[in-house]
């Protein structure tokens, strides 16, 4: 299915943070968070879909530890497709992989998920 519009958005002040950001100040941010940063933070994502006649559904997803997710994430992808293989070409993960399905195996991750009517 083909969205005909997609939007993203970020909160302002994030918007500017990285707006003001210079190669000077990217070079004293450490390479990666320490443990406790790491364990403390809380990542969020939303996304809504509408169709023609005005339905809206909302998904959201959060967790601990991104950096950590991202790494289960990676591997699991890798191991879905080489022990359940997927469609040829170039395919986004909701192609590939039953969404819910993987978003509730990063459960174990500390991530947990809800879709829902907005």
């Amino acid at each position: 299915m083909r969205a005909r519009r997609v939007r993203g958005a970020i909160r302002a002040e994030v918007a500017a943070l990285f707006g003001g950001l210079t190669a000077e100040v990217v070079e004293t941010v450490p390479e990666r968070p320490d443990e406790a940063s790491r364990a403390a933070a809380r990542w969020f994502m939303l996304a809504e879909a509408s169709d023609r006649s005005g339905r809206t559904v909302r998904g959201e997803v959060t967790g601990t530890d991104a950096y950590g997710t991202t790494a289960v994430l990676a591997v699991e992808g890798a191991r879905r497709l080489v022990a359940d293989g997927a469609p040829a070409g170039t395919r986004a993960p909701a192609e590939a992989f039953d969404p819910a399905d993987l978003l509730g195996f990063l459960a174990a991750a500390g991530a947990s998920w809800r879709v829902e009517a907005a």
